[in-house]
């Protein structure tokens, strides 16, 4: 499969926001006056044999709705995006984890052309047992590269842990483009260059281990800083994480 079938499949798969399920309503003890939820997940988080979710909620004030007079949207929703982790006992749901300034909201008042990060070009999932958080960058003006991002965490003694961390960018003009993936149970990454999803390409991929202790954790980590914070990860311009 080349490079470009399968962004194009990745990204169809990324692009599918997830569906608000019909038993959605037993999640309203969870949604506070003035929020709502727009996006679920649902799986086995503890392997207790009982489906857990990850809720996404979104504040409704119409103060954040932001009117933009140039590119991008008119209107810019600048709404705050809170994570939920339920997990479901014989009692009902208990609260895990709930999470404020986290995931970005739908737009940026300094990049109003940017895509939704998180429900446009990304999304939340669970999968045998691991909790996976894609976010993604998509301009429809004022730059050609496009990324994405998958962090993936695991239910650790009571807290979920970073175990993998994923990202590949390309540019939509020349196709050029990288991909790296980091274990952080193994601490290793690889990384891939030399890519193009236009065509015949001479990838190279190098190894190596990641340096010093790398234990993240979703409950105090931040996915995004500024390069000049000090702890900007040498890597990458759009991310990093705090203990």
């Amino acid at each position: 499969m080349t490079l470009y079938i399968k962004y194009i499949t990745l990204t169809l798969l990324f692009v599918a926001v997830p569906a608000l399920s019909e038993t959605s309503s037993s999640f309203n003890a969870w949604i506070p006056k003035n929020w709502e939820l727009i996006a679920t997940a649902t799986g086995d988080l503890n392997r207790d044999g009982i489906e857990d979710a990850v809720l996404i909620l979104e504040q409704t004030d119409p103060a954040n709705l932001v009117s933009n007079e140039g590119l991008g949207s008119s209107i810019l929703n600048l709404n705050p995006r809170r994570l939920l982790i339920l997990l479901k006992t014989p009692e009902g749901y208990q609260q895990a984890l709930s999470r404020d300034n986290l995931l970005p909201s739908q737009n940026d008042n300094d990049a109003p052309c940017l895509a939704d990060p998180l429900l446009e070009e990304g999304g939340i999932s669970i999968s045998d047992g691991k909790l996976m958080i894609q976010l993604g960058a998509w301009l429809s003006c004022g730059g050609w590269g496009v990324s994405h991002e998958t962090f993936t965490f695991r239910l650790e003694n009571a807290r979920f842990s970073l175990i993998g961390y994923d990202y590949s960018t390309f540019a939509r003009n020349s196709g050029e483009a990288s991909e790296e993936s980091i274990n952080y149970l193994t601490g290793r990454r690889k990384t891939t260059t030399g890519l193009n999803i236009f065509g015949d390409s001479e990838p190279k991929v190098s190894w190596n281990r990641i340096s010093g202790s790398r234990e993240f954790y979703l409950d105090n980590m931040v996915f995004d800083c500024n390069p000049n914070d000090e702890q900007y990860d040498e890597y990458h311009s759009s991310c990093t994480w705090s203990r």
